[in-house]
């Protein structure tokens, strides 16, 4: 038992997973310790728009990349890859500047009747800051994964969190009702200088010579594919609370909200950073052999140990604990708690693995995928809907579309792990 301890203390990829996790650990244990506080200064209606807030912003901060940043690994030298991000940093900025005149033009030429009532007050301006230092957020932490800089990634995203999550707090108790979107953005323009002071990049970045341009072309797949793909994935994500919202009321994309919040917490915490070291040791494998079919079924075998208890605890007892911990307006929270739970399970077993799609690019694939994947669950929300009036039975619906969606990509990963 001491050796296999040993063995494993030892292991580099479970060495770089927990380096990755021990900060998302740390930002996401006291994001948990401060959301009974959030959620007693803040309104289950405040919550809601904070998640339309977010979930726009997520959607459309694809763009502001052109998903470039996952060509950032695949240079052999480090000089091309700043350079990609130098085009990143200009492409962001450009995008967003044509986001805030879009926003304008919606809020008070065309005065655009907006269900969602993100147009509503002035926090739709602050939206294309937010995406410009999501992109370049992004674009640096995808270099560190190259440098295989772990430890400066788990530092980034913790201030990150810690920063939002502290002026959250100040917000609340000054009683601005936006708090925690603003605290949204000081929180990545803060991740961001740390980051760019602590690696000496700005001069860096900003010196390189290159035809941003001709750059772009080189790696245009990306954009060409990814793009539209991960629109696809982010819009199966994101578009929940924002049909909520039309369907139902902000104060059901509240206790969604908190929900989801609350349930992803093994996933921000463990996927990101296992993709991050699986897609490293991917490439280097399939250069080496050829493949990674061993890396991914040892990889797949780790997930399901990892995840299975986990979730079977937060479907059993998620009801009790969201009423114990937040109160009880927040008890419907607990039950759509229960059905994430299933859906996440899947999810965190695929997500890491699904990086393969990009290290042997087969971006169109996934695509065709991602697309797929969306329609269906916008259609299988509606028909909760439709049939039953009821958020719970469109949760219900939604989640069973996304377990079948998952299995098909972990199928599909596999044969291209094989090489097949």
């Amino acid at each position: 038992m001491r050796e296999k301890l040993k063995e494993l203390a030892q292991n580099k990829f479970l060495k770089n997973v927990s380096t990755l996790a021990f900060g998302t650990i740390i930002s996401q244990a006291i994001v948990v310790l401060s959301s009974p506080l959030l959620t007693r200064i803040f309104t289950v209606e405040d919550f809601g728009v904070l998640q339309i807030f977010t979930s726009i912003t997520v959607f459309f901060a694809v763009i502001s990349t052109g998903r470039y940043e996952l060509a950032i690994g695949l240079p052999k030298e480090d000089d091309d890859a700043l350079k990609i991000i130098k085009l990143i940093i200009f492409l962001g900025f450009a995008i967003s500047i044509f986001y805030f005149i879009i926003i304008f033009v919606l809020k008070f030429f065309l005065k655009y009747e907006d269900y969602t009532r993100f147009l509503v007050g002035n926090n739709a301006y602050v939206a294309p800051i937010y995406i410009f230092f999501i992109a370049i957020f992004s674009a640096l932490s995808y270099w560190n994964q190259r440098k295989k800089k772990y430890k400066l990634i788990t530092y980034s995203n913790a201030i990150q969190v810690i920063s939002a999550t502290f002026f959250s707090i100040v917000f609340g108790f000054l009683g601005f009702h936006e708090g925690m979107i603003w605290s949204l953005v000081i929180g990545i323009i803060v991740a961001c200088l740390y980051i760019l002071i602590k690696e000496n990049l700005i001069l860096v970045i900003w010196t390189q010579k290159n035809n941003l341009l001709a750059l772009a072309k080189v790696y245009k797949s990306f954009p060409r594919y990814m793009i539209f793909s991960d629109l696809s994935l982010t819009a199966s994500q994101q578009f929940i609370p924002l049909i909520f919202s039309v369907l139902y009321s902000n104060t059901i994309v509240g206790l969604y909200s908190l929900a989801n919040r609350m349930l992803r917490l093994p996933n921000i915490v463990l996927t990101s950073s296992i993709a991050n070291v699986f897609r490293n040791d991917a490439i280097d494998e399939i250069r080496n052999k050829g493949n990674c079919e061993e890396l991914y079924i040892s990889t797949f075998k780790k997930l399901i140990f990892m995840s299975l208890p986990i979730y079977i605890l937060v479907f059993i007892f998620s009801p009790i604990i969201f009423i114990l911990i937040f109160g009880v307006k927040w008890e419907l929270a607990g039950y759509f708690a229960r059905v994430l739970s299933t859906m996440l399970l899947f999810e965190f077993v695929a997500t890491p693995l699904n990086t393969i799609f990009y290290v042997r690019e087969k971006q169109k694939i996934f695509m065709r995928l991602q697309v797929l994947n969306a329609v269906l669950g916008g259609i299988l929300i509606y028909l909760g809907y439709n049939l039953f009036n009821d958020a719970l039975y469109s949760l219900i619906f939604f989640s069973a579309g996304s377990i079948i969606f998952n299995l098909i990509l972990l199928f599909k990963s596999y044969t291209i792990a094989k090489n097949v």
